[in-house]
């Protein structure tokens, strides 16, 4: 059985890394996520991806637009999310 509770929304800052020219550049950025894994951001958190792409390659038209959560360097709660995280990873919570 999975918990049906509400999960918490995490303001994040991790260091990312990303393609340019052929190069691996790392920095450090802002995330606001229900997850605190980079895999599980990485995976499930599309609109937080779709925004770091868009933040980094902007309107490019780079073949390899791969952008990788290496880690989590600080960890914030700010709130409450209305949905749960079986909700938010989409996947089915046992409604047969």
């Amino acid at each position: 059985m999975t918990c049906l509770s509400k999960p918490d929304i995490y303001y994040l800052s991790a260091r990312i890394s990303y393609k340019k020219n052929k190069r691996r550049v790392s920095l450090v950025t802002w995330i606001v996520s229900c997850f605190d894994d980079p895999v599980d951001i990485m995976l499930y958190d599309s609109k937080t991806m779709s925004r770091l792409r868009q933040l980094f390659y902007k309107n490019s038209k780079a073949k390899d637009k791969r952008i990788s959560i290496e880690e989590i360097l600080e960890k914030k709660v700010i709130g409450k999310s209305q949905r749960s995280l079986d909700e938010q990873k989409g996947t089915d919570s046992g409604n047969n």
